[in-house]
């Protein structure tokens, strides 16, 4: 079973930042006022409640010190813009941090290994998609998921080559 030690630095903090990564680029596909808010707090939950995984990798990623490392690093590599990215650039990134970790997992990972990240990135971001309806008024009415949140579930899926989709 692979751990931290199997990875060079800059690979494990690329398998750790991208969880975020996807996270983010959910909440910005769909941004909706105090959904916003309910999406982002959704972000850690989802992967705070992977901190119990069988797989020790899941759970090596998910914890809380890894936590704080990938905010800071993250905050790190966005603050060097004196914008906020577009959700385009964030999407971008997520999605080729996906393809990365796969890769950085592929040769080192077994099948259940690589499936179990691949469900930890895909129920973040499924997670954050439903944490708040989006459209409607003060709650009321609009749909769950968008449909920029749909269109970037469906790409994350893809991406992550994954058909049926059951959450870690």
């Amino acid at each position: 079973m692979l751990t931290k030690n199997d990875f060079a630095a800059s690979d494990w903090n690329t398998l750790r930042d991208t969880q975020y990564l996807v996270g983010f680029a959910t909440v910005m596909a769909g941004q909706s006022g105090l959904g916003t808010i309910k999406e982002l707090i959704a972000l850690p939950q989802g992967i705070i409640q992977n901190q119990s995984s069988n797989v020790p990798l899941i759970r090596e990623l998910t914890a809380t010190a890894e936590m704080q490392a990938a905010q800071t690093s993250l905050k790190e590599s966005f603050g060097e813009q004196q914008t906020k990215p577009s959700s385009d650039i964030v999407r971008r990134r997520a999605l080729d941090g996906a393809r990365s970790s796969l890769a950085i997992l592929g040769p080192k990972g077994s099948k259940e290994e690589i499936d179990a990240y691949s469900r930890l990135l895909y129920g973040i971001a499924d997670k954050v998609a439903h944490a708040a309806r989006e459209g409607g008024f003060l709650g009321f009415g609009g749909t769950l998921v968008s449909e920029g949140e749909r269109s970037f579930l469906n790409d994350l899926r893809s991406t992550l080559q994954l058909e049926e989709v059951k959450t870690a």
